[in-house]
């Protein structure tokens, strides 16, 4: 029986001040087209979209190398993945660890802190609301139920005559467990904050900064993003919002692949970790 060939993933962790060496790197290296591979470009840091063989690989790690960019390449199947993140609406950051609760109250999760390893925050992306100014006639829904009845579609109200709600952006969290690997997302509107006791504010807004920083200050481990980071300090700007929830998740994989990837550098060269 033939062996199967050993793909690879390829992370880049570097940001980069010149992005044309890079994309006729790729370009060379996996004839994929100049275009796309300047579409990737631009959005590096990241993971390269597509399996890569052995070969391709080595020759990519040393290009990279020798334009000082870190980078790393994971065996397809060793490649880590954050799964299905679990959603908690009912929580207390407790003396020994993070205590999920079930809809019912029950308890479903321990985590001691120790056992976190990625605080990873931010704020998703929220499309504007539009309203009408006033609500449809009777006659307007005489008229849109004739329409029906003839096999026509029902008239909408012309976006004229509504007007643009802005929504801010809907802060989140994921929290990295390892051992096993399991994440969790806590949505700042969707959380009940009841275990702030005292500290508890009128408002998920205001409630959510003291959840994140009561998380943070205890799980001393965990490698803390920019995001998370940024929110802490109230100093947020336009790197620290995501398209959706799916763009967190991607973003919160690479900056776990970093953290072992800063912290495996580190002991190859005896520092410890700040």
């Amino acid at each position: 029986m033939a062996e199967t060939q050993v793909l690879y993933r390829l992370v880049v962790f570097d940001d980069l001040d010149d992005p044309q060496p890079v994309r006729d790197l790729f370009v060379e290296a996996t004839g994929v087209h100049p275009t796309d591979a300047a579409q990737w470009v631009a959005r590096v840091p990241g993971v390269w979209p597509r399996p890569l063989d052995e070969a391709t690989t080595r020759r990519l790690l040393d290009g990279l190398f020798a334009l000082e960019i870190a980078a790393e390449a994971w065996r397809s199947d060793k490649f880590p993945d954050l799964g299905t993140p679990r959603g908690v609406h009912a929580g207390s950051c407790e003396e020994g660890g993070f205590r999920v609760l079930g809809l019912r109250g029950e308890p479903t999760h321990w985590v001691p802190w120790d056992k976190f390893e990625l605080v990873s925050a931010g704020l998703i992306d929220a499309a504007d609301e539009f309203r009408d100014v006033s609500p449809p006639s009777w006659l307007s829904a005489i008229n849109s139920g004739a329409r029906l009845l003839l096999g026509r579609n029902p008239s909408r109200p012309r976006r004229a005559r509504a007007h643009r709600v802005p929504r801010d952006p809907a802060p989140e969290v994921l929290l990295v467990r390892r051992d096993p690997r399991v994440t969790f997302r806590v949505v700042a509107g969707k959380m009940n904050y009841a275990y702030l006791g005292d500290r508890l504010r009128p408002s998920s807004a205001e409630n959510f900064p003291i959840f994140l920083a009561d998380l943070c200050a205890r799980a001393t481990s965990a490698y803390l993003t920019q995001p998370t980071r940024d929110m802490l300090d109230g100093d947020v700007t336009e790197e620290d919002v995501f398209l959706d929830s799916q763009a967190l998740l991607d973003y919160s994989l690479h900056r776990l692949l970093w953290s072992w990837y800063r912290r495996d550098g580190k002991a190859r060269s005896g520092e410890t970790e700040a």
